[in-house]
């Protein structure tokens, strides 16, 4: 059994306004998803990192080259899609032969996660299949129909704001996203969390406590928080 981080990459960043997709964007010098990879990289209990990026990006050799190079836990490379699914999927179907491996999937947007997230993570995997990483809500959180009215008061002590890593038993992960490229049932999943609450509502989902450090960058602004 290996413990594989999955640094997502391939997303395009459009919000941020920069002239390339923002986890390329230099910050102090480095690449932002560097911060994560990082910390991955310097994990003892990771054994292997992912990195999905833009399918243009991997023809740009020098990076290639500087990720192999620089960061030797990385094993491979590969192609993202034009949706999270798909980037997901380039990774997930790697491990078909490897179905008692923990993934480790991980926003390289996220460039403040910590080491003890990461242990905790792993440690809900040596119980659960799944584990998500997530900050309790401290804000009430209102649901509005289609018109901007509201139409519930949500119970704040029920809702947590969803982080990354989300991490799985490879095997359960590659099941479930089976089925959602074959059933074709109309559901669209916006994390790997959804996709097997959808598929495998039987299988418990552990929570495990995030941290403020691990936001994510998705505005100009934030970079600056960043670099604060």
């Amino acid at each position: 059994m290996k413990n594989v981080a999955i640094l997502m990459a391939a997303g395009k960043g459009t919000r941020m306004g920069s002239e390339v997709p923002k986890q390329f964007v230099a910050v102090n010098g480095k690449m932002l998803m560097e911060y994560s990879l990082q910390v991955f990289q310097d994990h003892p209990r990771i054994n292997e990192i992912v990195v999905v990026l833009p399918p243009d990006y991997l023809e740009v050799q020098e990076m290639l080259e500087y990720l192999f190079n620089y960061y030797d836990k990385v094993t491979q490379v590969l192609a993202g899609g034009n949706e999270r699914f798909e980037s997901s999927w380039a990774a997930i179907q790697w491990f078909v032969e490897h179905r008692d491996d923990n993934l480790l999937l991980h926003d390289a947007a996220r460039p403040g996660i910590t080491p003890r997230i990461i242990d905790d993570i792993l440690d809900a995997l040596q119980h659960d299949q799944a584990a998500v990483t997530a900050m309790p809500a401290t804000d009430t959180i209102l649901r509005v129909d289609e018109n901007g009215n509201l139409t519930e008061t949500l119970r704040r002590s029920e809702l947590f704001y969803a982080q990354t890593p989300q991490a799985f038993r490879a095997g359960l992960l590659y099941d479930c996203f089976i089925d959602l490229i074959e059933k074709e049932d109309g559901f669209i999943p916006t994390d790997e969390s959804g996709v097997v609450a959808h598929y495998r509502p039987e299988v418990p989902i552990k929570i495990v406590q995030g941290d403020s450090r691990n936001f994510k960058v998705t505005y100009a602004e934030d970079v600056k928080r960043l670099q604060q």
